[in-house]
């Protein structure tokens, strides 16, 4: 305190130069005031220097090399003083301090505010050392990087790193540098924000997505396993829904449709909610109100939209009192889609505001996929094991359009089997009859077929040829998969080309036309009927096997039984088999076990 007292009893001193005088405001050079202080020159100018800084004096630069200094008005001074007050005052209130370094005296200056981030007190001389040894000694190495750079090329910087004060205590502090030339000096100027409040609630923000992230991966894992297990598309949907508004970081969740002629959405199930998407009267028609937010959009895009604050979205005003009665502040709408196929939405809504982070929402996606494939697999199910069947006719009116099977290929196809393999690749399993042999050689042989990778010929018996068809993105197969259906027939003679498909009975046979004739281009229907299947033996067996028999422990059991798994002496080994279905041996035989199981069952009760 005593050597603070003589520093500013020494700025007093030369203060009073000019305050004391007749004339204040009259400027007097640097060897003027020594010599009135009886002060060497270079001492008396870093005094005047410091009374510029603190708004004392004035000065400006005269001649080659000449300063004057002298004391502003008294207006002038009433006035800096105010704003100096103002500063100090903004400083407190904004954890805020400025510095200065004067590279060619070595001298540091702080204001209030950084005397206060750094819990020193006024008495405190910092000097540059002393000063970066605040800094933590993990972020120390990057501020001197970043000074000594700013000072040596004037590359600006800034910065958050942490602050150890005074006392101790570890801050997080925003620092900021860039270099100025002032008073003929070179200079490095810059501010200093405490920003630990600000930090420790981004933290504590970051720490409650992660473990809103940790819970909802744990219930997609659930729910993966849950819709798998199930047998018909409403269980898969009231699965859904329950797990996921039954998990902590959500409030309610529902499922629906959209109606092809109104657009109105139609609920299918609600979970902690019921009625509410019936007054929500949502739609996905753009010009109707109940079709500007974010479910409205996610049909007409096909892609997840969402709201992390609905009181801070104009677009979600029409539902504001909607979600003051149902308790949410966020919401988000997932399509569920199935190889471009659109099976309905899922609305999920929260209590939290700002939820539906980019992790969360990535993840909430997939459980649009994961429920779109698992509608899919069951309607399909539903198409292959059902008695009751749409059978849809198709002629193909352009030549090339033949589902790759070149054109010196003649044949009548029956599709025994498709099985999905992902990423667009299909094992189809057939049968040709009324084939040449020559012709059925030259397919075999052939490496160059549009969207067929490999034929592999498993047997021969009367003329008929049993077939393995690797096919990449077949456009018709792909859509029909999608839609749950299967091609049941392929007619192939000169230049006609002739389709079969079944469908599910009940699902939407309108969508499957129109999607079946945009896969390919002049494709005419020519018969639309709905029918009883003949039970065939193999159909008919599996047709009594339980629910519970998965699309991979199906797959399995067809791709064995027409590769001649079970044949003796065996066509086709088990590592084959597997390498054909993509998986390994292991897992291979794993479905088969289990399928085998379901399948004796079925045989013997």
């Amino acid at each position: 305190m005593e050597g603070r007292s003589v520093l500013d009893e020494i700025y007093a001193a030369t203060l009073r130069v000019f305050t004391d005088s007749d004339e204040p405001t009259a400027p007097r050079t640097t060897p003027e005031v020594a010599a009135e202080l009886d002060c060497g020159r270079r001492a008396t100018h870093k005094r005047l220097e410091h009374l510029v800084d603190v708004g004392e004096l004035r000065t400006k630069k005269v001649g080659a090399g000449a300063r004057v200094w002298w004391s502003p008005s008294d207006t002038d001074s009433r006035d800096r003083r105010r704003l100096r007050e103002l500063l100090t005052h903004a400083e407190r209130l904004g954890d805020v301090g400025a510095w200065e370094y004067d590279i060619d005296d070595a001298e540091l200056f702080w204001t209030d505010g950084t005397y206060r981030i750094h819990g020193v007190d006024r008495e405190y001389e910092p000097e540059l050392e002393t000063a970066l040894e605040f800094f933590h000694p993990e972020d120390r190495s990057t501020i001197r990087r970043l000074f000594e750079s700013c000072a040596e090329t004037g590359t600006p910087y800034s910065a958050e790193p942490r602050l150890i004060t005074a006392d101790g205590e570890t801050r997080w502090v925003n620092v900021s540098g860039e270099a100025i030339a002032e008073g003929g000096h070179e200079k490095v100027r810059g501010y200093l924000q405490d920003i630990t409040a600000q930090k420790e609630e981004l933290l504590e923000s970051q720490r409650a997505d992660l473990e809103v992230l940790n819970s909802l991966n744990a219930v997609v894992r659930q729910l993966t396993d849950a819709v798998i297990d199930q047998s018909t598309r409403a269980e898969i949907e009231a699965t859904t829904c329950e797990r996921l508004a039954s998990a902590e970081p959500y409030r309610f969740a529902w499922i629906a449709t959209i109606d092809p002629v109104t657009l109105d959405f139609i609920p299918r199930v609600e979970h902690g909610c019921e009625g509410y998407v019936t007054e929500t009267d949502l739609t996905s028609n753009p010009t109707e109100p109940g079709g500007q937010g974010p479910a409205g959009r996610a049909v007409r895009t096909q892609e997840m939209q969402f709201s992390r604050d609905v009181y801070a979205d104009p677009d979600f005003e029409p539902w504001l009192d909607l979600a003051e009665r149902y308790g949410y502040r966020s919401m988000a709408v997932i399509p569920i889609v199935f190889e471009e196929t659109l099976y309905g939405t899922l609305g999920i809504y929260s209590e939290r505001a700002g939820a539906f982070g980019q992790a969360e929402r990535e993840v909430l996606e997939g459980i649009g996929e994961i429920v779109g494939h698992a509608i899919a697999a069951v309607e399909r199910k539903q198409a292959l094991l059902s008695d009751e069947v749409v059978e849809l006719a198709f002629r193909f009116g352009n030549a090339d359009s033949r589902m790759g099977i070149p054109p010196s290929f003649e044949a009548s196809l029956e599709f025994e089997s498709t099985l999905s393999l992902g990423d667009g690749v299909f094992l189809v399993y057939c049968t040709a009859t009324d084939v040449d042999p020559e012709s059925m050689t030259a397919v075999v042989d052939s490496d160059e077929i549009r969207y067929i990778e490999d034929v592999t010929l498993l047997g021969e018996t009367n003329g008929d040829y049993e077939l393995e068809v690797k096919m990449v993105d077949p456009p018709v197969l792909s859509t029909v998969a999608s839609l749950g259906g299967y091609v049941s027939n392929v007619t192939i003679t000169g230049d006609s080309t002739t389709m079969t498909v079944h469908l599910a009975a009940d699902g939407d046979v309108s969508e499957a036309i129109d999607r079946i004739r945009d896969a390919e281009h002049d494709v005419e229907m020519l018969r639309r009927r709905q029918m009883t299947r003949p039970v065939r033996s193999f159909g008919g067996l599996l047709k009594r096997l339980p629910d519970s028999l998965t699309e991979r422990q199906r797959a399995t059991l067809d791709a064995a039984y027409f590769m001649g798994y079970f044949d003796w002496p065996r066509e086709s080994s088990g590592p084959e088999v597997a390498e054909r279905l993509g998986v390994s041996s292991s897992t291979f035989h794993q479905h088969l076990r289990k399928a085998e199981a379901k399948l004796l069952d079925a045989v013997f009760e």
